[in-house]
């Protein structure tokens, strides 16, 4: 369903800014490419691809029924698109691409669960098996496969005899409604009886996930937005599944309620996304028409809220939207159903909002002013402004300015080899040989691999030594805390009265071990940085005097390797120690080699995290190494054919084609200075870019 009528103009198109920028980088980069010598086409050819390809990726989180749903639909304008009161056993993540880098603009693929995948969300891959063995938090382990087993058997009802052929199949489409995501992503209102026709629900006990397709339109650049399930769900796997989904977006929409705003639960995703080094977020605080407050105490409201995250994020500034998701369905759908007038129009007066109502109510639109308030009210111009500003920041940070970086280089090297095309251009005599013959540039090349290799193998020696030392500490880390923690739980469980409940809590032993990973990781990574840094500064010292300062235009390019960050999420994993009133009920029956068992079944998940943390941190790294040492060896190959006045091809020009090359100068000249110009605009935009950093 499409709005009737949209009479507010986004103010801040999401992503606008960065795809302004992007589009500039592009238009730099073709003409760096067209330049008479040609020969950076397979140089750029990567970079170009990463800003071709680069899409924004949100993640709407929150707890179940704060609205996520209803949001997502005012954002990408579509009401009622996703449906917005799923029953908590629909288990999927909605993808919803604006501009795909495929290219897809239309349409929908639905993948469904095999039997493989019904046992991997039933065990959590396994690990919840392993974590529940011998211990009596089994009933959690019971709970899973119930809920899976549970699912499986409404989908054989609802689907009949078509159940096993569908398991593991995708269903496309190449057109999308809400009618057919309700068919897949909602849960429907008869569970145990047959579904037929397009009902809601026929396929969501097996869909796994939902990707659908559109236009990069209402926003500003190429856009992933992520439905997610409710943390504090009834269903464990739901919640496990947005936890899940955390690692792959950038940016977070938080979706917290009016009515109870961050509570434990709330913060504990809080303290997740930190460990993901994922503190680009940005918080809604919804349903605002639901309470009755004064303009002092929503102020409170917001300041206690901004106060908190404050504290979780280590005194990183988070902006805070109070609205109504409500609202901005009415003002921008005409969609009446939960709109209370009297309710919309004290919150306006409430906040002196009038003046701005004023500014943008439409002269031709039906009850114009009430729309015009629930569209202020709504915070939704707020919170697609804030979202576009966290969106530039942090590509400002990264992903532009490592291009930008990357551009810059490649142009100051440019500017050296015209220059040095330009001498050779110039000499009185056609027939003098180029500075270096092709062996002597050959020889040098390989001189020039052999030592960036070097280094690079050392590099990677000494880093080796690192991630082993870092993984054997931080399983000495988990084996001293686990003894200390035993002898805890038995003075602590000492003092409970029969029928009490006692929660171990492993937070401590999490931050301890997240706190060791991510300086050891900020240490091997800086490390290497400052090592290829003092390589960008000796390379080519024992070539002659010419050369040598020439070759100073040519740089590794450490940025992107200096803004790879520790990733701990997977420390917050369930690994748990719930001493339950269940467990306790026989705990006189227990002797202390039970609970030995269960602080050792605790501490052997908590060392297999480690070596898993360690592992992907190391492939991480390794894989930012290759690449550097990949396109540095290139740079220098290139940037040293200009002194043999050899083509990339491995041709040395003739006499006769050098006399055709210098009636060439003016192009040789218009390079120049072509390239000089990249190189000032590029400094520009770069500057540009570091300044966008330092205000986030």
């Amino acid at each position: 369903m499409e709005s009737k009528v949209a009479p507010f103009p986004q103010e801040h198109r999401v992503g606008e800014q960065l795809e302004s920028v992007k589009t500039s980088l592009l238009g730099l980069l073709h003409q760096l490419g067209s330049l008479s010598d040609g020969g950076l086409k397979e140089r750029l050819g990567p970079i170009e691809d990463r800003l071709m390809k680069s899409q924004a990726k949100i993640a709407v989180i929150g707890q179940v029924k704060a609205g996520k749903s209803s949001l997502i639909n005012c954002l990408i304008r579509k009401p009622e698109f996703l449906p917005s009161d799923i029953n908590p056993w629909t288990s999927i993540v909605t993808q919803l691409h604006f501009a795909h880098p495929s290219g897809q603009t239309s349409g929908a693929i639905f993948s469904f669960f095999d039997e493989e995948q019904w046992y991997q969300l039933a065990t959590r891959g396994g690990r919840l098996g392993e974590l529940t063995d011998g211990l009596l938090e089994d009933y959690k382990s019971e709970q899973l496969f119930d809920q899976v087993d549970a699912m499986r058997e409404r989908a054989k009802i609802r689907l009949s005899g078509k159940y096993e052929a569908l398991l593991g199949q995708t269903h496309k489409f190449n057109t999308i409604n809400s009618e057919i995501m309700a068919r897949y992503v909602c849960a429907g209102d008869c569970p145990d009886k047959p579904v037929t026709g397009s009902i809601a629900g026929r396929f969501s006990d097996i869909t796994r996930a939902a990707e659908v397709f559109f236009e990069q339109d209402p926003f500003g650049c190429p856009l992933l937005i992520m439905d997610t399930p409710g943390i504090n769900d009834p269903l464990l796997i739901r919640e496990e599944i947005t936890q899940q989904s955390l690692e792959t977006a950038d940016f977070f929409v938080v979706v917290l309620s009016a009515h109870q705003s961050l509570t434990s639960v709330d913060l504990r995703l809080v303290r997740l996304l930190k460990a993901l080094n994922q503190d680009q977020i940005v918080v809604f605080v919804n349903r605002v028409d639901e309470v009755t407050a004064s303009a002092d105490e929503l102020k409170n409201l917001r300041s206690r809220v901004v106060r908190q995250l404050r504290r979780e994020l280590n005194g990183k500034e988070v902006a805070v939207v109070l609205g109504s998701a409500a609202w901005a369905d009415y003002a921008l759908n005409e969609n009446d159903e939960y709109l209370d007038p009297d309710v919309l129009k004290d919150f306006i007066q409430v906040c002196g909002l009038e003046e701005k109502v004023s500014k943008i109510t439409p002269s031709d639109v039906e009850n114009a002013e009430l729309r015009a308030s629930a569209y202020v009210a709504s915070g939704l111009p707020e919170l697609e402004e804030a979202i576009s500003d966290m969106i530039y920041h942090k590509a400002a940070s990264t992903d532009l300015i490592e291009a930008v970086t990357d551009l810059e280089n490649l142009s100051r090297q440019t500017v050296e080899q015209t220059r040095v095309r330009i001498d050779n251009l110039i000499r009185e005599d056609a027939n003098a040989a180029p500075i270096l013959t092709r062996e002597e540039k050959n020889q040098l090349v390989m001189l020039a691999r052999a030592q960036i290799k070097s280094v690079f193998k050392s590099l990677k020696v000494a880093a080796a030594e690192g991630w082993e030392e870092l993984e054997a500490d931080l399983a000495f880390t988990v084996n001293g805390y686990s003894d200390n923690y035993y002898e805890t739980i038995l003075a602590e469980i000492a003092d409970l009265k029969r029928g009490e409940t006692y929660q171990c809590d492993l937070d401590p032993l999490r931050e301890t071990l997240r706190e060791h990973y991510s300086m050891a990781f900020e240490a091997i990574r800086n490390s290497l940085v400052d090592e290829i840094v003092i390589l960008n500064q000796s390379l080519g010292m024992e070539f002659c005097e010419e050369i040598r300062d020439h070759m100073m235009a040519v740089r590794a390019n450490t940025w992107f390797l200096g803004t790879l960050l520790p990733k701990t999420d997977a420390l917050y994993r369930t690994v748990s120690l719930d001493l339950t009133a269940n467990w306790l009920n026989g705990l006189l029956g227990f002797p202390r080699g039970k609970i030995r068992q269960a602080v050792d079944t605790a501490s052997k998940q908590f060392r297999e995290i480690c070596v898993e943390m360690v592992g992907k941190g190391r492939s991480e790294i390794e894989a930012a190494i290759e690449r550097l040492m990949g396109e540095y060896i290139e740079d220098v190959s290139h940037h040293l054919d200009v002194f043999s006045e050899q083509g990339k091809d491995g041709k040395v020009y003739t006499n006769q084609e050098n006399r055709t090359r210098k009636r060439s100068m003016q192009q040789s000249t218009t390079d120049l200075e072509t390239a000089e110009m990249l190189v000032e605009t590029l400094v520009e935009i770069r500057s540009m870019l570091e300044t966008a950093d330092g205000e986030k």
